[in-house]
């Protein structure tokens, strides 16, 4: 068995038996937590990772060779015991990461070096930072621990404790080669640009690497009487015209195939795939998703809006804030959430319902998949990406007005007053002519400004031309959301 503990008094107590022979009468009682048997400060440790480095692992990897990570003295344990190393590497700043046992070699049990394989890091590398092939910069740092190995198993503890940290540094890191081609963005040719490549219609995607967000879109108007499509990329794009090369465009198996949800098929070199013929009998938006990295393609009848029905509202769509959207694809609105929820695509049960996935942050599409929630009684600005299948929440705990026409400018918001809903919040304020928004929780994370008639997410500021002390109020039960202002 393995324990790996702030520090236990057997192992401190073998500690003195192995390097003073020294023998306990009787076993002491444990109690706990017990200190480290080794303080954070006997420990010298350096990091090895070179910054501006850019380790290519594919190279490193042919060459049989290691990557140094880091140095350490530290003092001799003796025969009995010893220490590891464990390493944690970072896409975002410690916010997560993933934890990895380093290889250690010594020749005297007190100067160490700390390695690993090529292999291991790109294995936590495409599972974790990227499957892209460019490289990146991840965070690494290291916890120290000592272990005693004897008949009973092993035991370990932490050197100083389980928020002791190492050697924090960058490493620029470049993966091995992928075979997975994504280029930047994707367009469709076919009946809604008359097939002209040059006037190919762009499908949208996050922004962020394609090999991390593979998944693109965009709203149609599919129209009657056979609506023809085809993919191709960026690369073709620009040309203004056909490609015939491998992967020069993208479509379905058999020419004319009527499915609305599918597998891709590619170029390969000598064979074009065949273009897909949507039938439609009226006029109809449709979404069409493609996934690059498995290679699929879906038309889905756009959402106009998403439905935030729980506990809030007694589970009923109607009664429930609307999330709103410009690209059909992404979604945003306020909302008064209370424990669990879902969010629906009509106003009713008989459509998509979006409920939790797995992995957190993520929606799932399964009629039985499981509420979400929103942990606090409260206003939340919440977004969904639902061809990312994707949301996120975030709590209103206070809004305020601020600006160069509020009390404090700039600088402070003055915080308004929620109703019991938290839909409508209210305040009296002595403004001078100048400009002003409304801000969350005193950051700029959310905020809100535009029109008095349409208040929007990160909208324009809002100008105020004569000085008073007004009642200020803005409603965000319904969709424009609004303010007014009272002299």
């Amino acid at each position: 068995m393995k324990y790996k503990v702030l520090g236990l008094s057997i192992l401190l107590a073998a500690a003195f038996t192995a390097c003073d022979n020294y023998e306990e009468p009787n076993p002491q009682p444990q109690t706990n937590p017990q200190g480290s048997i080794l303080n954070a400060e006997e420990v010298a440790f350096s990091s090895a990772i070179v910054a501006g480095n850019v380790y290519d692992l594919e190279a490193l990897s042919q060459e049989g060779a290691s990557i140094q990570l880091a140095s350490f003295t530290a003092p001799d344990l003796g025969d009995y015991y010893g220490y590891k190393v464990y390493g944690q590497l970072s896409k975002d700043g410690f916010n997560s990461f993933r934890e990895f046992e380093c290889d250690l070699a010594t020749e005297d049990n007190a100067n160490y070096t700390v390695s690993i394989d090529p292999q291991t890091i790109q294995d936590i590398y495409v599972s974790y930072v990227s499957k892209g092939p460019k490289a990146k910069d991840v965070n690494f740092r290291f916890q120290l621990t000592t272990v005693s190995n004897g008949s009973g198993g092993s035991q370990e503890a932490f050197i100083g404790s389980p928020e002791t940290f190492f050697g924090q540094a960058v490493m620029t890191i470049k993966p091995f080669p992928t075979d997975l081609v994504i280029e930047e963005a994707y367009y469709l040719v076919g009946t809604a640009c008359e097939w002209d490549v040059a006037a190919a219609i762009k499908l949208s995607n996050s922004g962020i690497d394609p090999y991390d967000d593979p998944v693109f879109s965009a709203k149609f108007d599919v129209t009657p009487g056979g609506w023809w499509w085809k993919i191709v990329p960026q690369s073709v794009y620009e040309t203004g015209n056909w490609g015939e090369g491998a992967y020069s465009q993208f479509g379905v198996e058999e020419n004319g195939d009527e499915s609305f949800a599918g597998m891709l098929f590619a170029h390969d070199g000598t064979t074009e795939p065949g273009a897909g013929c949507l039938q439609v009998d009226a006029a109809t938006a449709y979404l069409l998703t493609i996934n690059m990295e498995e290679g699929t393609y879906e038309f889905a009848t756009a959402i106009e809006c998403l439905y935030t029905p729980g506990g809030s509202n007694g589970w009923n769509q109607t009664a429930s804030q609307i999330l709103t959207t410009t690209d059909y694809v992404n979604y945003g609105g306020c909302a008064h959430l209370n424990g669990e929820f879902k969010f629906t695509s009509a106003p009713d049960w008989n459509h998509i319902n979006y409920g939790a996935a797995a992995e957190e942050g993520k929606l799932s599409t399964d009629g039985g998949a499981g509420n979400l929630l929103a942990d606090v009684d409260g206003l939340y600005y919440a977004e969904a990406n639902i061809a990312a299948l994707t949301y996120s929440l975030y709590h209103i705990e206070s809004l305020g007005i601020i600006g160069s026409a509020t009390p404090n400018g700039w600088d402070a918001s003055t915080a308004l007053t929620p109703t019991d809903d938290f839909l409508v919040w209210t305040g009296t304020v002595a403004l001078t002519a100048g400009e002003f928004k409304f801000r969350a929780n005193d950051k700029w994370d959310v905020d809100f400004g535009g029109t008095l008639d349409n208040i929007t997410y990160k909208g324009a500021n809002i100008a105020i031309e004569e000085a008073g002390t007004y009642t200020v109020t803005v409603d965000f039960s319904t969709v424009p959301y609004t303010c007014t202002l009272s002299k």
